[in-house]
């Protein structure tokens, strides 16, 4: 594929290397993901199917950027959009907006069979949000307080310390449905699928299962004191798996906890409302995050957000944030 003065080609054995020069152009050796520096691992990880990623070399054969899409959900079939870098020297060039298309055209980079992709956008600026909107994402979701600021280069320019993400989602597959939304939520969730593909909404009136254990994945990022969870099954154990998961993030220090809910069952209000009334409140919806959709609880540990901080761009999220903030106070009252 090639683009004006670009060529855009997907990140092969032999170009790998190249990753690491448009890393280091932008970030030094600072980047959190070290993958990105080591052409082995970044290798073993596209060929094993985890990563998709193309690079872009300038009219010279020089590298000029780098986008990737990368398996971080349990549904193997929906992607992440992100790590797209440009080398400063193309700063101003219209680079990032033929690496944007690749996520929208990911035949490029050998993508082919998926459900759909999502973003998460900082919202300490709006650059990412408006690209992400004028793509045809929707948002769906917001985490809370999700990132270190000392994490980004011009991290003495953010007047927080944390760093809030909206989370929008493009589907490309129908959605299983129904999805069962517990009663305090189905007025938001009902308007945030208004975008989306139709899916049939019911109530999560069942009671908690008696038999069974629950079935979680999860992500803990140390540095930035997030951890995620993702319950693709709630069992009979689900309160003391609760208590046990609120003990550990106490003791590892973790300031967002977040805990997505399979929206497959009628026994998620129930499950929701254990979860209330241990301090979560509502992050959002994550669309086909098990192949059915997730339902987006968070918990902020000793931490306070700044919510006149948090920048956000479209009316969904701006409407959403302040029904997080509601919830929140609820739970806390």
């Amino acid at each position: 594929m090639v683009a004006e003065e670009f060529q855009i080609v997907p990140v092969d054995s032999i170009n790998v290397r190249h990753v690491s020069t448009v890393f280091q152009s932008v970030y030094g050796n600072d980047f959190p993901v070290k993958d990105v520096y080591d052409p082995d691992i970044l290798w073993q990880e596209i060929s094993a199917g985890r990563v998709n990623a193309a690079l872009a070399f300038d009219w010279q054969g020089q590298p000029a950027g780098y986008v990737s899409m990368f398996k971080n959900a349990p549904n193997p079939r929906l992607w992440e959009a992100g790590n797209m870098v440009i080398h400063p020297a193309f700063k101003y060039s219209n680079l990032s907006s033929l690496l944007t298309k690749i996520y929208f055209e990911p035949a490029v980079i050998g993508l082919t069979d998926y459900n759909g992709i999502f973003c998460e956008a900082v919202c300490h600026h709006y650059v990412t949000q408006i690209g992400a909107a004028k793509s045809g994402l929707h948002d769906c979701a917001i985490e809370l307080l999700q990132l270190s600021a000392e994490s980004f280069k011009d991290h003495r320019a953010v007047s927080s310390q944390r760093i809030s993400c909206v989370m929008s989602f493009q589907e490309k597959s129908e959605p299983i449905t129904p999805v069962y939304v517990p009663p305090e939520y189905v007025g938001i969730v009902g308007s945030l699928v208004q975008s989306l593909k139709p899916r049939a909404i019911l109530p999560a009136d069942g009671p908690l299962p008696m038999t069974g254990l629950t079935v979680r994945e999860e992500n803990y990022y140390a540095a930035a004191q997030t951890w995620k969870i993702s319950v693709r099954e709630i069992g009979a154990d689900w309160l003391a798996c609760l208590d046990e998961l609120l003990h550990e993030a106490a003791s590892r220090k973790v300031i967002s906890l977040q805990i997505a809910v399979n929206t497959a069952y009628p026994a998620l209000g129930a499950a929701v409302k254990a979860m209330r009334d241990r301090g979560f409140f509502l992050g959002g919806l994550l669309p086909q995050w098990f192949g059915s959709d997730g339902l987006l609880l968070q918990k902020l540990l000793e931490t306070e957000p700044d919510y006149e901080q948090i920048k956000l761009y479209s009316k969904t999220a701006k409407d959403l944030l302040a029904f997080i903030r509601a919830d929140r106070e609820a739970v806390n009252r």
